[in-house]
């Protein structure tokens, strides 16, 4: 009994077996946990680009609170406005 071990670990072909084995398992228990538990599926339907763009710009970026920073901004604006 104790010869059998060392004759798997000899072989790479139940080496590799094994490996395969394993990591079938790991796949199978995987699928089995997103099927049945409804935290882990995956959600469906398709984002809205836009939406998403808007909403993680909406998370990024800051408002400027600086009244001289705004009056700068607004002067430039004017300027592009007249320009057209």
């Amino acid at each position: 009994m104790i010869f059998i071990p060392i004759l798997a670990i000899d072989s790479p072909g139940l080496i590799l077996l094994f490996l395969i084995l394993f990591f079938g398992l790991i796949a199978l228990i995987t699928f089995i946990l997103r099927r049945f538990i409804p935290g882990l599926k995956e959600k469906s339907g398709r984002v809205n680009e836009q939406v998403a763009v808007q909403q993680e710009l909406d998370r990024v970026l800051e408002p400027i609170t600086d009244e001289k920073v705004l009056a700068e901004f607004e002067k430039v604006e004017q300027q592009t406005k007249d320009d057209k």
